[in-house]
């Protein structure tokens, strides 16, 4: 979580900051500002909680002015308005006066001569914060591995267990996600998991980014592929010796799409997604493709076993374990986030198995992952693809 303290008396900061850190926050989580033109200058960051003063400066060693009402209306209309506040003052003679206006806005009034109340209050508030948390995305990876690539390309991260989810808590141009590893690889795992994200975190965008399978002569080693559209292989009926298919299917929405699209295209964007990266890479470099992807709980190492997947749709081009989940999850919430799913084709489905493209698919696929969403979220300011 993220606070900001406004405040231009630097005693009363460091009583703040040290009950912070008290109760689990790092220095990272703590914004300071110390006058108005620093809380302007700060606000576009995503703030949970404001303590505020009422008497601060304008500017660096201006006299103190009351500008308490200034500060809230300021947060309300920055769209930080359910962000929680509290005004911790060393004036509380006049909170007779400013009670009614300052409680009818959802800030709180405390008297900083009365420590223990201001901490308990304070503590009170993290503990809803943390009851309440929220991102702006969550991004799913099936193996370490594949979460390893968003530790060393941000340097943003923290690592966090939260209720058995293993997440890494990252930003993005301000917008803050968690990357989560699934416990294990397959759909079941990748539903339950997503389905439990979404319902705790209320992200407005979710994805998956790692490696994957590819069908020849549709695709090729080291391509990076994202899903428009994707099926289970393995739902329908069997029947005597038979199988009968009944794929359900789950797409990536329109406006979702026609911006991965616009990335895709973009020149140099595989020699941009490739940068800094140490290890194998593909002999070769591939335009990347928006595909129909089928997935499925099960490793596939057989053409006979592809055939029959291609049969059903003859322009599936990736096969993973997880895809088909992570948007069905998305489709049927209840606060039905935007989905971005890529991966990188590091085997063609036979059995020339290994790993050598691994961790270049996981680093590109990430990479990539990190600059949809950025760019997702730009494309909200524009275009309203949120409401």
């Amino acid at each position: 979580m993220k606070v900001m303290i406004i405040e231009d008396n630097q005693k009363k900061i460091d009583k703040f900051t040290s009950h912070l850190f008290s109760r689990g926050l790092k220095k990272d989580d703590i914004i300071i500002a110390k006058n108005m033109s620093d809380f302007a200058a700060k606000l576009n960051s995503k703030i949970d909680l404001f303590i505020i003063d009422f008497y601060i400066p304008y500017y660096n060693d201006g006299a103190p002015q009351p500008n308490g009402l200034a500060i809230i209306e300021s947060i309300t209309k920055s769209g930080s308005g359910d962000a929680l506040l509290i005004a911790i003052s060393s004036y509380p003679d006049e909170f007779p006066n400013l009670r009614e206006i300052y409680e009818s806005s959802g800030c709180i009034l405390s008297d900083f001569q009365q420590v223990a109340k201001w901490k308990s209050t304070l503590d009170y508030l993290l503990m809803q914060l943390k009851s309440k948390l929220s991102f702006d995305f969550v991004i799913f990876c099936a193996l370490e591995e594949e979460r390893n690539p968003y530790i060393t390309i941000l340097d943003n991260g923290q690592d966090v267990i939260r209720g058995g989810i293993d997440c890494y808590d990252i930003e993005i141009s301000n917008k803050r996600g968690t990357v989560v590893v699934l416990p294990e690889m397959g759909l079941v795992n990748a539903a339950i998991y997503a389905g439990m994200c979404i319902e705790r975190f209320k992200p407005k965008v979710i994805g998956i980014s790692g490696i994957c399978g590819g069908f020849k002569d549709k695709v090729d080693l080291g391509q990076l592929l994202v899903s428009s559209l994707s099926y289970e292989y393995q739902s329908g009926k069997w029947s005597d010796n038979q199988f009968q298919q009944t794929p359900y299917q789950a797409s990536t929405d329109h406006h979702t799409l026609t911006m991965l699209k616009s990335l895709l295209k973009a020149q140099n964007l595989i020699l941009d997604l490739e940068k800094d990266f140490i290890g194998n890479r593909p002999a070769q470099t591939h335009q990347p493709q928006a595909v129909i992807f089928t997935s499925g709980s099960a490793v596939i190492a057989s053409d006979d076993k592809l055939h029959q997947m291609s049969n059903f749709h003859s322009k599936v081009s990736g096969v993973d374990m997880e895809i088909y989940a992570i948007q069905q999850a998305a489709k049927i919430s209840q606060c039905m986030p935007k989905n971005i799913c890529a991966k990188v084709v590091v085997d063609l489905c036979d059995n020339n198995k290994n790993d050598e493209l691994h961790a270049y698919g996981s680093f590109v696929s990430a990479k990539f992952l990190i600059r949809s969403i950025d760019k997702l979220f730009s494309e909200k300011e524009n275009y309203e693809i949120f409401s």
